[in-house]
């Protein structure tokens, strides 16, 4: 009797997603028994860096270092090693402590977020949300905030975004369109809201260095949108609108890899200490690093303006009123267009702009944590885009499908 065996089965795997779903998913006992020998072995490993990381500190404090002969090994290894390079003539030991916020003051900021075209749905198109604010400080004046949503798919990629993009509207090339739609973003709200006479700095959330577009699987994709980001750039240049970028918890190790080449010391000798372990002994709280120049190649593209440049920032921590430490201090990396690093007041500005936000809002800059909320694209709006493309399709009577493996994602358990 067919009917009787397939309501055996029905009967069979309701019962058993019944089951599976009250056991556990994570077995947390037996993570428990891995977890003392991963701190052992991240111990050892701790010890080891901190050894380095002196060795390098030592190197970057001693009067003796030759840091011209250093930049020289590094443009004569330039296309094998990245390595930082000093800026003009300032001392990489330089500290700098941060002036007062002028006030008033503009301060504009961009965010993105996306949803990438998913081959377990159709239509195939993705979804891009840039953020645009400006805040006005020391006025009354009421903030700039909205967020601009893009519906993309393979047509509207090529015709409307760039030419020289083929139809391929796969996750690192939306990647590299909102970094581009953000941008541009941020270019056009500085010069909406900068007013005449009062300092602007607009920020930006990540790095000025495009290094990740050379992912992209086509060169001609990658040089495309190069081309497009370096004449935004240029744009904050021929406006003179100071932009700088902030990377939280940054991994970058260019200035060690200086300090390396001023040693003249093996691959491992300061094996696995980065730039903010380094500054994070180096500088006090509020103080900036000396400014160096980017080794990336990448920035070929970028006129010579416009290339990065960039210092350290150690913002400083919190305390309750016990001396309880309540938010954590980092060391961040900030990157700026060389036409900016070389105008001191500027310089200035960013630095006094940026502590004063990150002072606002728990170590990280307040406008930035502002613009991410206006562009994140949360999981229930991800599904009420999808549930409005579903409804409006399905009303033309143009056909929906949907992979089984996400229809049974999307199945409710129990």
């Amino acid at each position: 009797m067919p009917g009787v065996t397939v309501g055996c089965h029905r009967k069979a795997r309701r019962y058993l997603t019944q089951t599976l779903y009250t056991l556990p998913m994570l077995d947390l006992e037996r993570l428990a028994q891995q977890v003392p020998a991963f701190r052992v072995h991240r111990l050892d490993r701790y010890h080891a860096a901190n050894e380095r990381l002196e060795a390098a500190r030592a190197v970057l404090a001693s009067p003796t270092t030759d840091w011209p002969a250093a930049a020289r090994r590094a443009d004569a290894l330039a296309q094998k090693v990245l390595a930082a390079r000093p800026f003009d003539a300032e001392p990489p030991a330089a500290r700098y402590a941060p002036g007062p916020r002028p006030t008033p003051v503009t301060v504009v900021a961009t965010d993105g977020s996306q949803v990438f075209p998913d081959r377990h749905r159709e239509p195939h198109c993705y979804l891009l949300n840039v953020s645009r604010i400006a805040f006005q400080y020391g006025t009354l004046e009421a903030p700039f905030i909205e967020s601009v949503p893009t519906l993309g798919y393979e047509q509207a990629y090529v015709q409307e975004v760039l030419d020289a993009v083929e139809r391929d509207p796969s996750a690192d090339t939306v990647s590299a369109l909102r970094d581009q739609l953000e941008l541009d973003a941020l270019l056009e709200t500085a010069r909406l809201a900068r007013v005449l006479g009062r300092p602007l700095l607009a920020l930006a959330d990540g790095t000025l260095v495009r290094w990740m577009l050379r992912r992209l699987p086509n060169p001609a994709h990658a040089d495309a949108f190069l081309a497009a980001y370096a004449k935004a750039l240029a744009g904050f240049r021929t406006n003179d609108l100071p932009l700088a970028s902030y990377i939280s918890m940054p991994s970058s190790s260019e200035v060690v890899r200086l300090l390396q080449l001023a040693a003249d010391a093996d691959d491992e000798a300061f094996e696995g200490v980065t730039d903010r372990a380094l500054f994070a002994r180096h500088l006090a709280p509020g103080e900036r690093s000396a400014l160096f120049f980017s080794g990336s190649r990448v920035q070929g593209a970028y006129a010579a303006e416009d290339q990065t440049a960039f210092f350290y920032l150690h913002v400083p921590g919190a305390a309750d009123e016990y001396g309880e430490p309540v938010v954590e201090g980092e060391v961040a990396r900030v990157e700026l267009p060389r036409w900016v690093a070389e105008q001191p007041e500027h310089v200035a500005l960013v630095h006094a702009v940026l502590l004063s936000e990150c002072l606002k809002h728990d170590g990280y800059p307040m406008i930035l944590a502002e613009a991410h909320e206006r562009a994140v694209i949360r999981a229930r709006e991800k599904e009420a885009f999808y549930e409005m493309l579903d409804h409006d399709f399905r009303a033309a009577g143009v056909p929906v499908p949907l992979s089984r493996k996400a229809a049974s994602k999307m199945a409710p358990r129990g």
